[in-house]
């Protein structure tokens, strides 16, 4: 785990940036608007409660575009980012920040098995997630190999068991496991994705638990420290040499851990003590297994490789 600390300077690189960022009209996705604003950046940002976006963006003037989007819904998605593409001409730094959790245990004994949970939270912070980075990528390619950052917001229940939310937990797992599954493949492109996964932070998510945390005085995040974690990553590779101190670079691949007001990656360290956890030897064929699948001219889809070995373009 390495302390990264942000360095200011670098938001100067972000000027005259485009940002297309999700669930921006509250918390986390509002503050994280406002200082993308105050960088110099045109953001465009969707969400589905229309007052307090609407109002954000009287605030913050012509530099902001909301426009209602529910990020489980492909068609709304598309929409957001073609607002963007026609308003700025270009997107530069795509945001997955929707999310939301529903705090009836599926799994409790009592609940009744014979009606179909909501799996809204899936929807919402998965498949959401999933959608944005496919659409952000796709603009980002416009930019040639200046590609661009993705950078997804995940949860401590990303990587740490979170009892009484299984759905939740799962969900946020598995915006790891998007970033795990793309950014090798997106890092030739120059696009980096990276993930945020904030420890408790102080948003309408926490308020069966905010209290009884703050008698035990175990640390807590306001919804600007994960927003300025969130620019950290979207900042992390533009600074032309220079970087904020701790990141180890490139800044792709990572998971920031936010907890305290702080961050600390800590994906480095699961892959460097992998010989440790896995076995040196199973690390060792693991590696040479990772490294045919992340070769040139292989696939998953038989179909493209029946296709290449018959000559189809």
């Amino acid at each position: 785990m390495v302390h990264v600390q942000f360095n200011p300077e670098l938001l100067t690189t972000l000027k005259g940036k485009v940002v297309v960022l999700t669930g921006g009209a509250t918390g986390i996705g509002r503050a994280a608007v406002i200082q993308f604003v105050e960088a110099g950046s045109k953001v465009v940002f969707g969400d589905i409660s229309d007052e307090p976006a609407q109002l954000l963006q009287s605030q913050l003037g012509t530099s902001v575009r909301y426009v209602h989007c529910d990020t489980s819904s492909y068609s709304d998605q598309l929409a957001l980012f073609t607002t963007a593409q026609s308003a700025f001409g270009r997107v530069d730094v795509v945001v997955a920040n929707a999310g939301m959790a529903v705090h009836k245990n599926i799994f409790d004994p009592d609940s009744d098995i014979s009606i179909e949970p909501t799996m809204k939270e899936v929807d919402v912070n998965l498949k959401g997630s999933i959608f944005t980075a496919r659409i952000g990528m796709h603009y980002l390619r416009k930019n040639g190999l200046d590609g661009g950052d993705v950078v997804l917001v995940s949860s401590i229940a990303g990587f740490k068991e979170s009892g009484g939310l299984p759905t939740y937990t799962a969900s946020k797992h598995g915006v790891l496991g998007l970033m795990r599954g793309l950014h090798l493949t997106a890092w030739p492109e120059g696009i980096r994705i990276n993930v945020v996964c904030p420890w408790m932070t102080k948003t309408r998510l926490v308020k069966g638990i905010e209290q009884g945390w703050h008698d035990l005085g175990l640390p807590e995040n306001e919804p600007e420290d994960v927003a300025r974690s969130i620019v950290l990553c979207a900042t992390a590779n533009r600074g032309l040499g220079e970087t904020h101190p701790g990141a180890k670079m490139p800044f792709a691949g990572k998971i920031l851990w936010i907890a305290g007001g702080e961050a600390y990656e800590i994906e480095d360290g699961i892959q460097e003590l992998e010989p440790q956890w896995l076995g040196e030897e199973n690390s060792k064929v693991l590696a040479r297994g990772q490294a045919y699948l992340a070769s040139q001219g292989t696939s998953w889809d038989a179909d493209k490789l029946k296709e290449k070995a018959n000559g189809i373009h």
